[in-house]
């Protein structure tokens, strides 16, 4: 079974045989794997609406004054990057208090409550709780520099097209 297939919903989930005899996926976890598939989807969903709401926005600021376009969507990358620094700080001081934050997000996410395991379950052994607090602290960075990126280049954007907007007007 390729589990990257399994989430993308290019395959079921197919019982294998371990070596070593170890315990195949129970239920619960198989439950708890159908459910984190699931959120994914909605979370992709929910990407790519958002992409197209953003493309369909940008279309309806564009304007035939070049510098006027490129000073609205430079502002929207400025408005934009910094509400998600803000997010992203709220996300850090919670993530301080990593394993609160990670049973309320099961406790949000998955209310029917498959998804606390005990110690020796393979679903433990295959993603244990570290791989879940680097993946955090990766996505909270990532996010930081793309959103950095995005605030730069909106100022530069409003400094260059403000510069030009006063050239054509004099």
């Amino acid at each position: 079974m390729d589990v990257f297939d399994y989430f993308k919903y290019k395959s079921d989930f197919e019982p294998f045989d371990l070596e070593g005899n170890i315990e195949f996926f129970n239920s619960n976890e198989i439950s708890h794997l159908d459910d984190v598939r699931s959120l994914l989807k909605n979370i992709l969903t929910f990407f790519y609406v958002s992409l197209i709401l953003l493309l369909v926005f940008c279309f309806l600021l564009f304007e035939k004054n070049y510098p006027v376009f490129f000073k609205n969507i430079s502002l929207v990358a400025i408005i934009s990057s910094s509400s998600m620094f803000l997010i992203l700080l709220v996300l850090y001081f919670f993530g301080n208090n990593f394993i609160a934050l990670f049973e309320n997000f099961h406790y949000v996410f998955f209310p029917q409550g498959n998804w606390a395991f005990p110690e020796g379950s393979l679903i433990i052994t295959i993603f244990p709780f570290g791989f879940f607090y680097d993946f955090f602290f990766k996505l909270l960075v990532t996010s930081l520099m793309i959103s950095a990126i995005l605030l730069v280049a909106g100022i530069a954007g409003v400094i260059i097209s403000t510069r030009i907007i006063k050239k054509v007007s004099v």
